[in-house]
C-alpha cells in the first residue's frame, strides 16, 4: 500500500488489522498531578511548617489555576460591586511549605490589597510584608512558642531580611559582580502544636 499500485490493477490492496478482543475487561486509572486547598488556619499543618520570614515574590503563583475569589469593590457611586478575581491576580505571598512535603507550598492571600488598576500584579510590597510579620505573625509566635524555639527565629522582618542577604553581601566584598544578588532561601521550623494558637491570636 505504501509503494502504490501497479498499472494493471486499480484496486489497492486491503490493509487488515487484527480485531481486538472486546471480551477483555478494561479498567480506568486516575493520575493526580496537582491539587489546591483553601484553609482558614495554619493548624492544617499538623506536622509543622517551615516558614520563610522574607518571602520571595518569585515563588508567587503566576499561572492561571482556574480558581476565582469574590472581592468587594466600592464604586464611585458608593455602591458595592462583587467582582470575581482570578486567584493568581490577588496579592499574596509564599509563607513556606508543609514539613511533610516540599511540594505543598503555603500561601497567604491578602484580598484587601487588591486594586483594579494593578491589573495582574499579585506582589505584596515589603512595607505590607513588614507590617504583617512585625505586627501580627512574629509577636504571636513569641507569645506562644517556648524560648528554645524562639531563640532560633528572627525577631523582626528587617532581621530576617539581613540574614537572607548576608551571604550575598559577604561574597560581594570579594566579587562585586554578585554583590546583593545572592539570596539564601532560609526556612525556620514551627511545630504543628503551636500553629493553631499562633493563627487564632493573629485574627
Amino acid at each position: 500500500l505504501l509503494c502504490g499500485i501497479s498499472s494493471e490493477s486499480q484496486t489497492p490492496p486491503t490493509l487488515e488489522l487484527p480485531i481486538p478482543d472486546l471480551s477483555i475487561a478494561t479498567t480506568t486509572t486516575y493520575d493526580i498531578d496537582s491539587f489546591i486547598a483553601k484553609v482558614k488556619c495554619l493548624s492544617v499543618a499538623s506536622k509543622g511548617v517551615r516558614v520563610q520570614f522574607t518571602p520571595s515574590s518569585q515563588k508567587n503563583i503566576s499561572s492561571d489555576v482556574h480558581l476565582f475569589s469574590k472581592i468587594e469593590e466600592r464604586l464611585a457611586s458608593g455602591k458595592v460591586h462583587v467582582r470575581q478575581v482570578p486567584l493568581h491576580h490577588i496579592p499574596h505571598f509564599y509563607l513556606g511549605h508543609l514539613t511533610s512535603s516540599l511540594y505543598l507550598p503555603l500561601y497567604v492571600f491578602l484580598p484587601g490589597l487588591w486594586q483594579k488598576n494593578l491589573g495582574t500584579n499579585s506582589y505584596v510590597a515589603n512595607q505590607h510584608l513588614q507590617q504583617w510579620m512585625d505586627i501580627g505573625f512574629i509577636p504571636s509566635i513569641l507569645q506562644h512558642c517556648p524560648p528554645d524555639i524562639v531563640q532560633h527565629l528572627p525577631l523582626s522582618f528587617a532581621s530576617a531580611s539581613m540574614n537572607t542577604f548576608a551571604r550575598g553581601r559577604e561574597l560581594g566584598i570579594q566579587n562585586r559582580e554578585v554583590y546583593g544578588a545572592k539570596r539564601q532561601e532560609l526556612h525556620y521550623f514551627l511545630s504543628g502544636r503551636y500553629l493553631k494558637p499562633i493563627w487564632q491570636d493573629m485574627i
